[in-house]
């Protein structure tokens, strides 16, 4: 497959960045997979179903091929109600269009809504061919990339801190600054439930050490996390402590569901308030003044 796009370094600020692995990859290649021109495709009933630029006529279970990846010497691929999943998810961000044709199973037609912010040939005199050829063009496009990013990057630093909209079809939730950092050494950072809910997820995925997907008992138990009013530092920092201190009873003993930490974490949690209530009832303590009653026993004396 030949042929280049745009990608923007502002994604890694995006919400899909945040989403388990397997979001972005399906998202990058439906930018790598979509036409770039307009084609006919003939249907059973003589017709002919149109596909723009933008656009990539597929199916749920060639996407799960197409982003499949070996595992040593394994080859895996997602589960198609995974993917259906996605694309549900990359469709309320407002990322794609989804159209299944008649009786919404016919076919799945996947439109790029911001496709043409990707395409090199939008900024202006990017096409622009050189005396070698395609192979100057090549060059010359890549140089010219090379500036445009020095210029976006520029005009995103004087920006970011007015707006936080959306970011090239990717909208852009995520607080700055690093929220695992003790909240001791930074001021408190207000996350939302859906970033605070990836970050336990990922975290999750990435001590758990198998996979890219998880369960929907693993979704509820960091909805659980989040409600629980637990920082998402602390919350964390004890998800790591679990699995640094579990101890398997055998080789194949071993975490496979977010909500058996749950438990941990929240004792964890409520430990600390208990201390810290008895912190606070020993500095009211303390602060007692004890009433000075010499005079009263120097009159009982006399």
């Amino acid at each position: 497959m030949q042929g280049y796009i745009k990608d923007y370094r502002k994604e890694l600020d995006s919400d899909i960045w945040l989403m388990p692995p397997l979001y972005h990859r399906t998202w990058q290649y439906l930018k790598y997979q979509v036409n770039h021109q307009e084609n006919k495709i003939p249907m059973r009933d003589g017709t002919f179903l149109v596909i723009k630029p933008g656009q990539h006529l597929t199916s749920v279970r060639d996407i799960a091929k197409a982003i499949g990846w070996y595992e040593g010497a394994k080859w895996k691929e997602p589960n198609p109600k995974t993917i259906d999943t996605i694309l549900k998810w990359l469709e309320k961000h407002n990322m794609i269009s989804v159209d299944r044709g008649r009786g919404n199973r016919q076919y799945t037609l996947i439109t790029l809504l911001n496709w043409d912010s990707y395409q090199v040939n939008s900024i202006e005199g990017n096409s622009k061919v050189t005396p070698d050829g395609e192979g100057g063009k090549h060059l010359a496009d890549i140089n010219k990339n090379d500036k445009e990013c020095i210029k976006n990057d520029k005009e995103f630093t004087a920006a970011e801190n007015a707006c936080e909209g959306e970011s090239d079809g990717v909208p852009t939730t995520v607080p700055k600054g690093d929220f695992l950092t003790p909240a001791e050494d930074r001021e408190e950072i207000s996350h939302t439930p859906e970033v605070y809910q990836r970050t336990i997820l990922n975290k999750y995925i990435q001590l758990r050490n198998s996979g890219f997907q998880t369960s929907v008992s693993d979704e509820t138990a960091a909805i659980e996390l989040c409600e629980s009013g637990i920082p998402l530092d602390k919350a964390v920092h004890w998800l790591v402590d679990r699995f640094n201190t579990y101890k398997p009873k055998h080789q194949r003993d071993k975490i496979n569901s977010l909500s058996y930490c749950v438990p941990y974490i929240l004792d964890k949690y409520h430990a600390e308030i208990q201390k810290q209530e008895r912190s606070q009832r020993n500095e009211k303590l303390a602060k007692r003044t004890i009433p000075d009653r010499r005079d009263e026993y120097a009159e009982l004396s006399l």
